[in-house]
């Protein structure tokens, strides 16, 4: 092995070069906790997809948020599970749907908390798709509405980053739904 013209080694003798040179630090500043907060329950529920995660009553959340942030958790994304379906997924965008409501409980229990909201319609709809249907399938452009009225929805309730779920379009209503302080 001399054909060896770089031999870094000399770069991690010690805990303080290695942390130097180090390509990726990871802290709990990088990390986002998804919760999922489900209306009208009042006991937690396991996901039972997902071995020790719980399902938050929504009636317990303001208490699930301030534990968060005592642990040094800085961000959460909420994922919604809504008792109130319909076709076109409402409860995902309206002012007094579950996505602004968990907004709404964990900016004012935790102000400085970053908190980011799933908008996909699947857990609104009462079809379980993620966008409106009509005969011939998505109605695209009807879908697209829906998630600029989400995006506004997402300033009202001082969210301030949602994640768009992936569609034709989507990733840019929010840039044309005058929800300017809102990021996707």
């Amino acid at each position: 092995m001399t054909d060896l013209i770089q031999r870094p080694r000399r770069l991690r003798k010690s805990p303080a070069l290695r942390a130097m040179f180090e390509e990726t630090t990871l802290s709990l500043n990088d990390l986002v906790l998804p919760i999922f907060v489900e209306e009208e329950i009042d006991d937690y529920k396991a996901v039972e997809a997902m071995p020790g995660v719980m399902r938050i009553p929504e009636k317990h959340l303001a208490r699930e948020i301030e534990r968060i942030a005592n642990a040094g958790i800085r961000s959460v994304m909420t994922f919604g599970i809504s008792h109130h379906t319909d076709e076109t997924g409402s409860d995902a965008w309206r002012e007094d749907g579950l996505v602004a409501r968990m907004s709404r409980i964990c900016k004012q229990t935790v102000p400085e908390m970053i908190v980011m909201s799933d908008t996909c319609f699947c857990e609104y709809t009462s079809h379980g798709h993620c966008g409106v249907l009509c005969e011939h399938g998505v109605d695209n452009d009807a879908t697209l509405e829906k998630f600029r009225q989400a995006s506004r929805g997402c300033s009202c309730c001082r969210r301030r980053l949602h994640r768009p779920f992936r569609r034709d379009g989507r990733p840019g209503t929010g840039d044309s739904s005058g929800a300017g302080r809102c990021r996707l």
